[in-house]
């Protein structure tokens, strides 16, 4: 009887791992930091895929900012991978440090059968080693000029006029205008960051560094960049605030004129309904003279990646082949859905044939059907690359920026060399 008992809770034991297992392979974990932007978008896949998989489980965890997620998955990683999810969400600037520093820690999804065809391509070169891509391409940061049209009226110009692509000499001409028939800055500017010069260089294709990864600021690009700022910041056109906050009261509060930023701001607009049908998006301005050079940019987007030990990796491929990289009507309306609800637009290709794309908007300026300008601009953001040290970068650039605008710097050639010096001292620390 004895043997027949311990038999029998040896097979209990067995059937609870084995339900245990099953379990485990049917539940996604994701995590990500912003739950009415990427994890509400996450969990409206979700609802797709469950509707074809009931019985699959989407956890979705959300940090307090992308560097939150990358933080716990870098301290995992170095822990052996103990206690990562199946799918994280990284910032397109910060996952060539991950694919250099860990390699192999991501699974291969070009080798799973994604299609980066149907992607923009601009999203697919930061995720690219090799022959392998590792990510699902998510949000765009495509970028345009904010202009507020009751503003340009005041001046005694017509917004209509400006609906078209316009170079950064024209917006030089533009905001004197403006600042000298009503006093306001053109663009509000945020001097913490270096944002602004980042959009510029990218629109012509510039980058900051070689494909191995050294620094290389001597470019057309970044120097025809730099004396953008300068020409703005002398003819008075930049209107100056330090921080994200003192930066978004300065054009929401009507301080500045504009500003130029991404296809995400605009929730932010609509935070203040008193400005609705005030403002008009345009394309971004030109950077004259550089090869190369396009009326469209990129600031910020982020991107899904499945580590390859994950304990569901088969589950979380489908789960994001599925959804966000599907033709599916499901997959597609999903796409739909997530630009009505969060303002989130997709890089998917085809999914830019929802209704929501090409609604216009009352917000803007004569109902101006913004999110169909965006997506247009988006196909022509050149290929961008990052390196694993572009926020070191950042933190050369933006006080040797600042330089510049106090006058203690002359020319992009010495804004350049200080970067350069700064740049050299942040790494060998």
């Amino acid at each position: 009887m004895k043997k027949i008992l311990t038999a029998l809770l040896a097979l209990a034991m067995l059937v609870g791992v084995a339900g245990l297992a099953t379990a485990q392979a049917k539940k996604v974990t994701v995590w990500c930091w912003d739950p009415n932007f990427n994890g509400y978008s996450m969990k409206e896949a979700a609802k797709v895929y469950n509707a074809a998989h009931p019985d699959v489980t989407i956890e979705v965890v959300d940090f307090p900012n992308s560097d939150g997620v990358a933080g716990k998955v870098q301290a995992g990683l170095q822990a052996g991978g103990a206690g990562l999810p199946d799918i994280a969400l990284f910032q397109d600037f910060q996952i060539e440090q991950f694919i250099t520093s860990y390699p192999g820690v991501f699974a291969d999804l070009k080798a799973a059968g994604v299609d980066y065809s149907q992607f923009a391509s601009y999203k697919v070169g930061p995720m690219t080693e090799g022959g392998k891509v590792y990510g699902i391409p998510f949000d765009t940061g495509s970028t345009g000029l904010y202009l507020r049209a009751d503003y340009l009226k005041q001046a005694g110009l017509n917004p209509d006029s400006y609906l078209k692509n316009l170079t950064w000499k024209d917006i030089v001409a533009l905001g004197k205008i403006v600042k000298a028939k009503i006093n306001k800055p053109l663009i509000a500017y945020d001097t913490s960051g270096w944002e602004f010069l980042r959009m510029i260089v990218q629109s012509a294709g510039g980058q900051f560094f070689k494909p191995d990864g050294s620094l290389d600021l001597n470019t057309p690009a970044t120097k025809a960049g730099i004396q953008v700022l300068k020409d703005l910041n002398d003819a008075g056109i930049l209107g100056m605030t330090e921080g994200w906050g003192n930066w978004v009261s300065a054009f929401n509060n009507g301080d500045s004129a504009g500003l130029v930023s991404a296809i995400w701001i605009i929730g932010t607009l609509k935070s203040q309904p008193t400005n609705a049908g005030k403002w008009i998006v345009l394309p971004t301005p030109l950077l004259n003279g550089v090869a190369g050079a396009q009326n469209a940019s990129n600031w910020g987007g982020s991107s899904w990646y499945v580590f390859d030990k994950s304990k569901n990796k088969a589950g979380a491929i489908d789960f994001l082949k599925s959804t966000w990289a599907s033709k599916d009507p499901a997959a597609l309306g999903f796409y739909n859905t997530i630009l009505k609800g969060a303002g989130a637009m997709g890089t998917y290709l085809p999914s830019r044939s929802g209704s929501n794309y090409v609604a216009k908007d009352d917000f803007f300026y004569k109902s101006q059907a913004v999110y169909a300008d965006f997506a247009k601009w988006m196909e022509k953001v050149p290929a961008l690359r990052y390196t694993a040290n572009y926020t070191v970068l950042g933190s050369a650039l933006t006080p040797a920026l600042s330089k510049l605008f106090k006058g203690e710097l002359k020319t992009p050639e010495e804004v350049i060399a200080d970067a350069q010096t700064g740049y050299k001292q942040a790494v060998s620390q």
